[in-house]
């Protein structure tokens, strides 16, 4: 099997898996122990296969349970000097040889897995998104991208199957209950990727070879799945894009397991 499946997605926490072949890479580690092995368990896997973990960014939503999980496990991890200065004091006890320091724009090797990091903008000290190099194509994770850049958006094209962030429709952030500088905060290009920027990020994809969408990171105040998924499909439908025949899309589940996608 080559895919990935959505652990747990949004502000609550976050964790995805890359199965390539015989590895297995989870991308952060946002969700406790227990919900970790327990949801790995529903699309059928043991956290005693992982071959690492990869981590973005320091946010909480994104490493919370990172330290249970190496303490029981014993995983590698991988993430870049600046990102462990945050955390390290959160981890409590582990095993310091699991630490793998990567570079923002890197490329190496975990098991047999080829894995090309490269840095996104964001409000965190070095955020990371990252693209796995499968024989039947690519696979690319951004959850936390607050725009997508011409020159990111080179890092992605021609990526069979795209995890990426639709955090918020900009007209409930607009109008919903959050302070002024917090929406600022989300919106600046450098916190969030909202519905409308997803889409068009999503039409330069497909017609670059995308097949395989998943909207990940919804925000639970400013945004609801129905509407992320209407804005991706009627965005998409603009440049003859038809789901289902040109493209399949999911949303990544906040507290649930989401369906597998294979390439």
């Amino acid at each position: 099997m080559i895919g990935c499946v959505a652990l747990r997605s949004g502000s609550s926490g976050n964790s995805t898996l890359i199965r390539n072949g015989d590895t297995r890479l989870i991308i952060d580690c946002g969700i406790n122990g227990k919900t970790f092995s327990n949801a790995l368990a529903e699309v059928g896997e043991s956290p005693l296969d992982v071959d690492g973990i990869l981590i973005t960014h320091e946010h909480s939503d994104h490493v919370s349970g990172l330290g249970v999980v190496l303490r029981r496990y014993k995983l590698p991890f991988y993430l870049t000097e600046k990102t462990l200065e945050k955390i390290l004091s959160r981890l409590g006890k582990f095993d310091h040889n699991l630490i793998n320091i990567i570079k923002p724009e890197d490329k190496f090797l975990i098991k047999d897995q080829i894995v090309n990091s490269f840095q996104v903008p964001h409000d965190a000290v070095e955020t990371l998104a990252y693209r796995f190099e499968t024989q039947r194509g690519d696979i690319t994770v951004c959850t936390d991208i607050g725009s997508v850049s011409q020159s990111t958006l080179q890092k992605i094209v021609n990526s069979r199957l795209v995890v990426l962030e639709s955090n918020y429709d900009l007209q409930l952030l607009r109008n919903g209950p959050y302070p002024r500088y917090l929406k600022e905060r989300i919106s600046n290009g450098h916190g969030h990727l909202s519905n409308g920027e997803c889409g068009d990020t999503l039409c330069h994809l497909v017609q670059t070879g995308t097949e395989q969408i998943a909207l990940a990171h919804l925000s639970q105040e400013n945004n609801h799945p129905s509407i992320a998924e209407l804005t991706a499909v009627q965005t998409l439908s603009d440049i003859q894009a038809v789901e289902d025949q040109d493209y399949k899309l999911q949303v990544a589940k906040r507290h649930q397991t989401s369906d597998w996608m294979q390439i």
